[in-house]
């Protein structure tokens, strides 16, 4: 099997934010006198399958087998790592919280009530990759809606900004609806970087949005290549867009003789559809050149 690490850099324009996990998340409206402007973002996804048709494939970061912990140290050193939740099992909370507010979240239009709890808390290492899961080892841990990055301990500044961005989350909802968009500039005012989990099909994927431009294609690679993973850059976000698509580009633009030969072997039917309409554009042109030397 082949473990694969896939990433995007694109932008926001909280207006107008755009699709999600075809069809299976989509934003909160947000404030409607919040203010305007765009975020960068790159997102982040993994997949593990047999060949380039990808039909096999179970997706999600955490299939990439790259650290969520690693990850975020490589790409903003020197910082530290909060989890946040907006409704917190209060029976299952992390330790060292530095916020937390007991409140009541309404279910179903206010039919069933339950006691929850809205944190945030200091997380690193292995506890990344666990609270995006919500367990550990199989038994159940904190599960976390996000987290920030953060050079200073957070204030109640940030704690308001992220009430904005997933305050009216309703994540039983189909589709989910877990963040506003037009609160992310706000929460970047009190942050380096929010990573939201955006919703993959078999996991979430780490959207890390930052109000500069996050050039860090290299940073991706050897990450990837560190934790065994072949690094796959998408022209869209990876929870949009197809595997074999994207492979089958790649493979387009693969240098042989400088990387050796591509590390994902064909299918047994030469590729499926993409490699089937490479097949074509090759025959064509075959034709084309057998034309002009007649």
């Amino acid at each position: 099997m082949i473990r694969a690490f896939g990433y995007c850099n694109d932008t926001v324009d909280t207006a107008n934010p755009g699709r999600l996990c075809r069809g299976r998340e989509r934003w909160l409206d947000g404030l409607p006198d919040a203010e305007h402007g765009v975020v960068f973002r790159t997102i982040t996804s993994g997949a593990v399958f047999s060949d380039d048709s990808a039909r096999d494939a179970k997706r999600g970061f955490r299939h990439s087998g790259v650290p969520a912990g690693a990850l975020l140290g490589a790409l903003f050193p020197r910082t530290r790592v909060f989890a946040f939740a907006h409704a917190g099992d209060p029976l299952c909370l992390p330790p060292g919280m530095v916020i937390e507010e007991d409140w009541t979240y309404l279910r179903h239009g206010g039919v069933q009530e339950r006691p929850v709890v809205r944190w945030i808390a200091p997380v690193e290492g292995a506890e990344l990759d666990d609270m995006m899961a919500g367990e550990r080892d199989g038994v159940a841990c904190p599960r976390a809606d996000g987290f920030v990055v953060l050079e200073d301990e957070p204030t109640q500044e940030l704690a308001d900004a992220l009430y904005h961005l997933c305050g009216f989350a309703s994540p039983d909802g189909q589709p989910a609806e877990l963040y506003a968009a037009t609160a992310l500039p706000e929460v970047l005012e009190h942050a380096v970087a929010v990573v939201l989990l955006h919703l993959d099909k078999h996991g979430p994927g780490l959207a890390i949005c930052t109000a500069e431009p996050l050039e860090a294609d290299d940073t991706f690679r050897r990450v990837a290549e560190e934790a065994g993973a072949f690094p796959v850059p998408f022209a869209i976000p990876p929870m949009l867009a197809r595997w074999d698509r994207a492979l089958y580009e790649m493979r387009l633009d693969w240098d042989a003789d400088a990387h050796g030969e591509f590390p994902v072997p064909p299918a047994d039917d030469a590729g499926g559809r993409w490699s089937a309409r490479s097949r074509r554009i090759g025959q064509v042109r075959e034709e084309e050149n057998e034309a002009g030397e007649e």
